[in-house]
C-alpha cells in the first residue's frame, strides 16, 4: 500500500543500544612493559607521535628513521565495565569499523577472531565471553611485514609492484592500503592499528542488517523503487514494516506499510515505493543535488524493534562505452543528459587515515565544487573512504569514480586471497551502492595496460608458466569475481575492469574509450602534445610542482632549501621528478633567482601545462567527454602532481582549474599564421552573449579589437572567431602583446582568457609597479590591484598568517584593475603582511 500523509507519528528509539569504545584504550609495542593511553581511531604511528615517543614522521628526514615500526607487533587493550542490565540483551556484538590489518581480537582472554583485511568491518557476537563488572578487549596486531613474508617465500617469484618500497613487494599479499608501502608521491609508513571506530551493539535477536533502495523507473511523473531489506531474526515471528520517505522540498512523507513473516535466521524482504512527481538529484553544474530521507522501521504490537535510515538521490546514470564511428566511446549520462566530466583524481588525505575528519573531507568537496568540478576519482592504491566522504559527495553533487583497491601490479589469485577480496567487495559494494554520487566501479588502476605494455614479463624474468599463472589470477579477480559481485549486488552500475582501456603510445589509442596520457611527464613530450593526444575520455594526466615556500618551511629548516639536499630529495618520491621539472622549466622560463622562486615557477609551469590539456579536451567535445587530472591532493608534504598541497594551500594549478572548468570558457589556438578562438559551453540552454577579442600591448594599449554578438549552442564547442595573426597584432611585436578573449552576458564578464604568442621566457617583460589597496566592505576584505606594466602570474600572500585569496597567479594588465577577496585569520595584520610577487621578480633577466 502507498499513500501520502503529513505529520507522521514519531515512534521513538529502538531497543538497540550502542556503547562506543573509542576512549580509554592503552597501547604498547609487543614485548615492552609500559602501556600508554590512546584514543581510537588510531595507528601505531599516530599513537607513538601523540606521546612524543617518535618525532613527526613528516618532518625533514624522519621517514627514514621510523621504518623499524613496521617490523614490530603492537598491542591495544581496553578495560570497560558492564552491569547485569547490559548483559540482559540477547545479542551483544563487538563491531570494529576498521582494523589495520593483521589482528587477533580477544575478549576476556578468549580469542574472538583473527582479522586480515583493512577494508572491511569486523563484527562478532561476544556475549558469551562478557561478564558483569570489568571486561577486557585485547587486540594484538602482527607486523604486516612479518605476516606477509611467508607468502612471498612460498610464491617463488616477485610481483611487479614497482611503487612498493619493500624489497619483496609485500603489499600485493595484503588487503591493506597499497600506498602505505610507498608510492611516487608518498612515503612508506606500513601502519597497524584500530583505524576506524569500535563499539558494542546491544540488541534483541532482530535487526535490520542491510537496507538497499533499487530504482526501477524515473520520469518527471513518478519514481518506482524497491526497498530491499536484510533482516536477521532470532525466531519465527510476524512484524510490521513501515517505510517513510521525506521529500527534499517539503515536510510531507510517503509511507508504505506491510506485514511480514520472518523466519529464524537471515530474511530478505522487499517492498515497493512509488513517489509522484519526484525531485531529481543532479551533479554540480547541472542542477541541485536533492536527496530523499528514507527510514525503514520494524514494529511489533506498536513497539519499535529496529530501524535503519539513509539518504538517496533519484537519478539515472549511464556510462556509454561502446563502438561508434570514431572507435569506442566513453561518456556519462545523468538523467538522460550526456555531460562533460570535469574532475580530479583523489588519493587519501593523509598517510595516517585515522587522522582524517569530516571537516577535512568537507574541504575536499568545497575545493571541488569551488573549482567547478563534477567528479572525483577515488584511486585504487588508497582506501575505500569512510561514510562521511560519500555522504558529502551526495550533498555537494560530486560524482564518484570508485576504484577497487588494486593498482599498478599483478596480484595473487589463490583461494584464500580471492575469498578475502570477495568479502571486501561484498562489504563495500553493499555499503556504497545507495549513494547517488557513485557513478561507476573500476576493478583496478593501470594493471591491464601495465601487463600489456610496461615490460613486466621481461623486467622480472617471468617464465611462461608464471606468466600464464599471473594472467589467470588477473582474469579470475577482475573478470570473474568483482563483476559477479557487482552484478549480484549493484547490477545497474557500470563496471570497468581496468583503467585505462588503452595506452597512450599510439594514435589509435586515443580513439578507444578511457585513457591515461603520460606522454607529458614520463614520456618527456612538450605540453603541446596535450593538443595532439586527445582521447575519448582522459582519466589521468598530470605534471609535478612543489608546495610554496610557506608550506616547505613547515617540514624543513633553511639548510634544507636546496633541491639536492637529503631532506628535499626525501620529499620528492619520483626518481626523475626534479630533473623533469627543471627540463620543462628551462623550456618555458628564464632561470629562477633563488629556491623560493624555483618553487613558484614550478607551480605556474604545472598550471600552464594542465591548462593546455584541459582546454584541448574541452575544445574537442563531444569526441572527448571527460578530463580528470592527476591529482587533487596530497597525503603528506611533498613535491607531487597535486593542485592543493598537504596543508590545504591552493597551488597555482587549482586557481587555473577553477577558470578552465567554468561552464563557459574561451580557448585560443594558433595554427601557423591563423588564430582561432573557441567558445565552449557546458550549459544545457543556449546563451546569447558578446564575444570580445582584444589585442593589447604590455602598457595596456589596445592594438586591435573585435566584438560580435553570438549565440552559444547548448553543450557545444565552436570556433567563434578566426583571423590571421598579423591582422590581430596589428604591427606589434609578438613578444610584446597578448590577446584577450572575453565572453560577456550583458555587462557581466563570464569568461576571460589570455593568450600569448611566444613562450614566457621570450616575452619582453620589465619590472611592473603594482599597487595593492586593502579595503573592508561589510566585514569582508578585498585587495584592489593595478599596474603600470604587464605583471604576469601575480601571486598574493599574507606572511605570518593563513589566508585564502579568491584569485591568484593571474596576469594583471595596465588599465584593467582587479579586485581580489581575501579570507584571513588576522585581518588586522593584512596591511603589514600582504606581499605581491610576479614572474619578473622570480627570474634572472
Amino acid at each position: 500500500m502507498t499513500l501520502k500523509v503529513t505529520n507522521h507519528k514519531n515512534l521513538g528509539a529502538t531497543s538497540r543500544r550502542i556503547l562506543e569504545l573509542n576512549e580509554g584504550w592503552r597501547f604498547r609495542q609487543a614485548g615492552k612493559e609500559q602501556w600508554h593511553e590512546v584514543s581510537v581511531p588510531s595507528t601505531n604511528f599516530t599513537a607513538l607521535l601523540a606521546h612524543g615517543l617518535i618525532d613527526d614522521p613528516f618532518y625533514r628526514d624522519n621517514e627514514a628513521k621510523l621504518q623499524w615500526i613496521e617490523k614490530e607487533d603492537w598491542e591495544y587493550r581496553l578495560l570497560f565495565e558492564l552491569n547485569s542490565e547490559d548483559l540482559d540483551y540477547p545479542e551483544i556484538d563487538i563491531v570494529f569499523k576498521g582494523l589495520d590489518t593483521y589482528a587477533d581480537v580477544n575478549v576476556n582472554g578468549h580469542l574472538l577472531f583473527k582479522a586480515n583485511n583493512m577494508f572491511v568491518e569486523w563484527r562478532e557476537n561476544c556475549k558469551q565471553w562478557l561478564k558483569p563488572g570489568m571486561n577486557e578487549i585485547h587486540v594484538h596486531f602482527h607486523s604486516p611485514i612479518k605476516a606477509t613474508m611467508p607468502l612471498y617465500q612460498q610464491a617463488g617469484f616477485t610481483y611487479p609492484a614497482g611503487n612498493d618500497k619493500t624489497e619483496e613487494k609485500l603489499s600485493v599479499y595484503s588487503r591493506k592500503a597499497p600506498y602505505h608501502f610507498g608510492w611516487d608521491w608518498g612515503p612508506k609508513f606500513v601502519t597497524s592499528g584500530i583505524w576506524r571506530p569500535v563499539f558494542l551493539e546491544f540488541s534483541d535477536p532482530l535487526r535490520i542488517s542491510d537496507f538497499y533502495i533499487e530504482q526501477h523507473e524515473l520520469t518527471d511523473k513518478r519514481a518506482v523503487l524497491t526497498a530491499n531489506l536484510e533482516i536477521i531474526s532470532g525466531e519465527g515471528q510476524e512484524v510490521e514494516l513501515l517505510l517513510t520517505t521525506d521529500s527534499p522540498s517539503d515536510d510531507s512523507q510517503y509511507i508504505a506499510t506491510q506485514l511480514i513473516r520472518l523466519e529464524k535466521g537471515v530474511n530478505s524482504v522487499s517492498s515497493e515505493i512509488t513517489i509522484d512527481h519526484p525531485i531529481k538529484w543532479w551533479p554540480a553544474g547541472m542542477g541541485a543535488p536533492d536527496l530523499y530521507h528514507l527510514k525503514a522501521q520494524l514494529l511489533k504490537d506498536g513497539a519499535l524493534l529496529d530501524k535503519r535510515e539513509l539518504k538517496i538521490g533519484l537519478r539515472t546514470i549511464e556510462v556509454v562505452n561502446r563502438p561508434d564511428k570514431h572507435g569506442e566511446s566513453f561518456f556519462i549520462k545523468v538523467n538522460e543528459q550526456p555531460f562533460f566530466i570535469k574532475g580530479a583524481n583523489y588519493i587519501p588525505s593523509d598517510s595516517f587515515p585515522d587522522r582524517v575528519t569530516r571537516d577535512k573531507h568537507q574541504e575536499v568537496f568545497k575545493n571541488a565544487v569551488g573549482s567547478n568540478m563534477n567528479m572525483l576519482r577515488v584511486w585504487g592504491g588508497g582506501i575505500y573512504e569512510d561514510d562521511d566522504f560519500y555522504d558529502l559527495a551526495d550533498e555537494f553533487g560530486i560524482l564518484i569514480w570508485q576504484d577497487f583497491m588494486f593498482a599498478c601490479s599483478m596480484y595473487p589469485g589463490d583461494e584464500a586471497f580471492l575469498n578475502n577480496v570477495k568479502k571486501e567487495a561484498i562489504y563495500n559494494v553493499k555499503r556504497l551502492r545507495n549513494h547517488p554520487s557513485l557513478a561507476l566501479w573500476c576493478g583496478n588502476n593501470e594493471i591491464a595496460v601495465g601487463w600489456k605494455t610496461w615490460g613486466w614479463q621481461k623486467e622480472y624474468n617471468y617464465s611462461e608458466e608464471t606468466c600464464s599463472l599471473l594472467k589467470k589470477y588477473y582474469d579470475d579477480l577482475f573478470h570473474q569475481l568483482l563483476p559477479s559481485v557487482i552484478k549480484e549486488l549493484d547490477g545497474n552500475r557500470f563496471y570497468l575492469p581496468s583503467s585505462p582501456i588503452s595506452d597512450w603510445k599510439g594514435p589509435d589509442d586515443m580513439k578507444m574509450g578511457n585513457n591515461h596520457f603520460w606522454g607529458v611527464w614520463h614520456g618527456e613530450l612538450p605540453f603541446s602534445a596535450y593538443e595532439t593526444y586527445v582521447p575519448r575520455f582522459m582519466s589521468e594526466y598530470g605534471f609535478q610542482s612543489f608546495p610554496e615556500l610557506t608550506s616547505v618551511k613547515q617540514y624543513t629548516i633553511p639548510e634544507d632549501w636546496d633541491l639536492n639536499s637529503d631532506v628535499m630529495l626525501l620529499h620528492q618520491k619520483h626518481p626523475r621528478g626534479n630533473a623533469l621539472i627543471k627540463k620543462y622549466m628551462e623550456l618555458w622560463y628564464n632561470a629562477p633567482k633563488d629556491f623560493g622562486a624555483f618553487l613558484y615557477l614550478s607551480q605556474i609551469l604545472q598550471a600552464e601545462g594542465i591548462k593546455i590539456a584541459i582546454e584541448a579536451h574541452r575544445r574537442n567535445k563531444p569526441f572527448c567527454m571527460g578530463t580528470i587530472y592527476w591529482q587533487l591532493n596530497d597525503c603528506w608534504p611533498v613535491a607531487s602532481w597535486s593542485s592543493v598541497d598537504y596543508y590545504g594551500r591552493w597551488k597555482a594549478l587549482q586557481y587555473f582549474v577553477k577558470k578552465a572548468y567554468a561552464d563557459i570558457i574561451t580557448s585560443t589556438v594558433r595554427h601557423g599564421d591563423t588564430l582561432e578562438v573557441y567558445v565552449v559551453s557546458d550549459r544545457y540552454d543556449a546563451s546569447d552573449v558578446v564575444l570580445e577579442v582584444i589585442t593589447v600591448d604590455f602598457f595596456g594599449n589596445i592594438a586591435c579589437e573585435s566584438k560580435a554578438d553570438i549565440k552559444i549552442e547548448p553543450n557545444s564547442s565552436t570556433v567563434a572567431f578566426q583571423a590571421p595573426v598579423n591582422s590581430i597584432i596589428n604591427g606589434n611585436n609578438e613578444q610584446s602583446c597578448l590577446i584577450i578573449s572575453r565572453v560577456k552576458e550583458g555587462e557581466q564578464t563570464i569568461s576571460e582568457n589570455l593568450y600569448y604568442l611566444v613562450m614566457p621566457k621570450d616575452l619582453h617583460l620589465r619590472k611592473p609597479t603594482i599597487e595593492g589597496v586593502i579595503k573592508e566592505v561589510e566585514g569582508k576584505y578585498f585587495v584592489d590591484l593595478s599596474t603600470d606594466y604587464l605583471a604576469r602570474n601575480v601571486v598574493l600572500k599574507a606572511k605570518g598568517t593563513n589566508a585564502h585569496f579568491s584569485d591568484n597567479f593571474f596576469d594583471l594588465i595596465p588599465g584593467q584593475p582587479r579586485t581580489v577577496e581575501v579570507k584571513v585569520e588576522h585581518p588586522e595584520k593584512l596591511n603589514e603582511s600582504l606581499t605581491i610577487y610576479s614572474l619578473f621578480d622570480a627570474c634572472i633577466e
